[in-house]
């Protein structure tokens, strides 16, 4: 069987786990949730932007606006009823951050008399390298046409090219190799929706290469992308590509030294000349934990 076929069973497969566009616009918490964070007293309110993407019966999310330029991604997302609670990490200019905010939905009137808009709104806690204090969170649901969405076609010719990159992260065989920076040039392939990426790459000055191989079936919106290592076993994850905020991947389960490790990474698609991921990873099916990301750019 060649690559070709190999990749369009795992495109049919994608096709019969993928949720129906239907199922993600009926969804009460997917999108982009807006608004503020106000500190006690009133004093100190941060505008901030919470968005939700749903995956697999569960969620990934990204908040950004606390801190400028920042953006982390959510560690834990758990939905009841009209209850969110959501919990995340990150390593600020400021200092380690921690947060985590238990929201209630509901709906509040739009300005101008133009309707009502969904709302999440209650109690959270933010700890900033050594002090702690609660908050109070008011978000409104941004409607489709208020949300920049990136101009992108969802085309597997979108990775066509040259790239350069620097992925920061943990050496975690046989998920990644740690840190690196370098290039991946992408080719066409004959016979299919395929591209070939050769990777040419740093670790801490010793040369390292791959080769990615990328597939897209548009009528699905599925994506299939596949790992060569130099050396290692090949890594498979089958990705949805539905969503105009980037694409969510999961790798099909991976043993090692007696060990079940399955890698979940989000890109994001930013524009025709940057995207970035974030990676992370679970073992012997325990919480998925942060790996690593990476920002990729367009070369001339």
């Amino acid at each position: 069987m060649t690559m070709a076929q190999r990749l369009g069973l795992l495109f049919m497969l994608a096709l019969l786990v993928s949720q129906a566009p239907a199922e993600a616009q009926d969804d009460p918490w997917t999108g982009s949730w807006r608004g503020t964070v106000t500190a006690p007293g009133g004093d100190i309110e941060t505008t901030v932007t919470m968005t939700l993407i749903a995956e697999g019966g569960s969620y990934t999310g990204l908040l950004t606006g606390f801190a400028p330029g920042a953006e982390v991604q959510l560690d834990s997302i758990d939905t009841s009823d009209d209850q969110l609670t959501i919990a995340t990490s990150a390593d600020t200019a400021l200092g380690p951050l921690e947060l985590s905010y238990s929201l209630t939905r509901g709906e509040r009137p739009r300005p101008r008399g133009r309707g009502t808009a969904a709302a999440l709104d209650g109690p959270g806690q933010v700890t900033l390298g050594d002090h702690g204090f609660d908050v109070e969170v008011s978000l409104t649901r941004a409607r489709r046409t208020d949300i920049p969405q990136p101009q992108v076609d969802q085309r597997v010719g979108y990775f066509s090219g040259r790239w350069t990159f620097d992925y920061t992260g943990g050496d975690f065989p046989p998920l990644s190799v740690g840190t690196r920076s370098g290039t991946v040039t992408f080719t066409a392939l004959e016979g299919g929706p395929f591209v070939e990426g050769r990777v040419e790459a740093e670790i801490y000055g010793e040369a390292y290469t791959e080769t990615w191989t990328i597939g897209f079936n548009e009528e699905s919106q599925s994506v299939v992308w596949r790992e060569q290592p130099s050396e290692g076993p090949v890594r498979l994850a089958l990705g949805d590509w539905s969503s105009p905020i980037g694409i969510t991947f999961l790798t099909l389960p991976l043993e090692a030294d007696g060990n079940v490790y399955v890698l979940r990474r989000l890109m994001q698609v930013a524009s025709e000349t940057s995207f970035s991921v974030t990676d992370e990873f679970s073992v012997d099916g325990g919480p998925f934990r942060r790996l690593g990301n990476g920002a990729f750019l367009r070369a001339n």
